[in-house]
């Protein structure tokens, strides 16, 4: 037996008498024990009934003049591209070739400063960061159609402990107007030791969601972290597709509602547009709420203040003084040699790279003439 899901998608070919034999005979069973079936196969009989009657539209006189005028104006339009393209391509071949070899400078440079580390040079502190966070939305999303983005929700729940509420308050409020966010809820109390806590539902983008949680921890001591996402974008965009579907049974609807000819025909369009309209508002509040949460993302901060360690005040000495300054100014010559040295072998890298840039450049040049 069939499901009604199954018979309302079978009904159109059913209509047009394009459903083989078993089908149709499973088909006519169901239409005659479900009411809800039956009336939305009459519905839409009626629609394309409705159609085919329409008579054939004309086209203007001078359809055939403005169509052969929109295809000489397609035709230069590719043919400008075409060549836009060329340029673009060229471009991008001398770009790629100047990242190449500045990947491979800067490579070389690395793994000098490697072979070099045990120098007086390897005393001075050097920190890179890495693994910025990736923009969603991006056209590296696997399984979606061109034009699209995954819609995710992201939730997050930071507590900290500091020594001045105040002052992180204001750095936390700073951070989030800097976000392009705002803050939605801020509660501040005061427990019976008097310790201070303050709690904050904070507003941003998504795009930079990671970017405030990074900084937010640099505000004071961790003491609990949770985030939480959730994929969406299967639910958000098979809403729409069934909203845009709607939408075009209601315009047929109300093509029909005009060319109704009795009251009894127009109360019972009528009706079936209210029906479509309600699911349709439905459907809108509910991709309308999706849309703010996954444009924006929640973030619940927790910030509790902790007594200020009390450090017992001690006179500065000046007692090493000049060694430090000794080994600072050792230190400064040989990280200026070590410059100066990889500076050279920098040069020579990049020499024969600028001879094949030249001679590329001279033979664009002489074939652009030459056209």
């Amino acid at each position: 037996m069939m499901e009604c899901e199954k018979v309302l998608e079978l009904i159109p070919q059913y209509v047009d008498d394009e459903l083989d034999k078993t089908q149709k005979e499973e088909l006519e069973k169901h239409l005659e024990s479900c009411e809800s079936c039956k009336k939305e196969y009459y519905l839409q009989k009626k629609i394309i009934k409705s159609l085919k009657n329409m008579p054939p539209i004309e086209l203007p006189e001078d359809f055939n003049k403005k169509l052969h005028q929109k295809l000489i104006y397609h035709k230069n339009f590719l043919e400008k591209k075409k060549e836009r393209l060329k340029k673009t391509l060229t471009i991008v071949a001398i770009a790629t070739s100047l990242i190449f070899m500045t990947v491979f400078i800067v490579n070389t440079f690395n793994k000098s400063l490697q072979i070099e580390s045990n120098t007086p040079l390897a005393n001075i502190e050097m920190g890179q960061s890495y693994g910025l966070p990736q923009k969603e939305g991006a056209n590296n999303e696997r399984g979606l159609p061109a034009g699209t983005s995954r819609k995710i929700t992201k939730n997050a729940t930071i507590s900290l402990e500091v020594e001045d509420v105040n002052g992180c308050y204001d750095k936390v409020f700073q951070l989030v107007k800097e976000a392009e966010g705002f803050i939605e809820t801020s509660e501040e109390t005061v427990s019976s030791d008097n310790i201070k806590r303050v709690n904050v539902v904070l507003k941003v983008r998504e795009d930079k969601f990671e970017s405030v949680i990074s900084q937010i921890k640099d505000f004071g001591k961790v003491t609990a972290l949770r985030i939480d996402s959730k994929d969406i974008t299967d639910q958000y965009y098979d809403l729409q597709a069934r909203l845009k579907n709607l939408e075009v049974e209601e315009q047929k609807l109300q093509d029909i509602m005009n060319k109704a000819t009795t009251v009894k025909e127009m109360l019972e369009v009528e009706s079936e547009i209210n029906r479509i309209r309600s699911e349709i508002e439905s459907m809108e509040g509910q991709l309308k709420l999706w849309e703010n949460l996954t444009s924006l993302a929640t973030i619940n901060l927790s910030i509790k203040e902790i007594p200020k360690d009390e450090k017992p005040l001690a006179i500065v000495s000046f007692k090493g003084i000049g060694k430090g300054i000794k080994e600072a100014f050792i230190n400064n010559m040989n990280f200026l040699i070590f410059f100066m040295k990889k500076l050279i072998i920098i040069l020579v890298i990049i020499l024969p790279y600028s001879v094949l840039a030249l001679i590329g450049y001279k033979v664009y040049i002489y074939f652009k003439k030459r056209r």
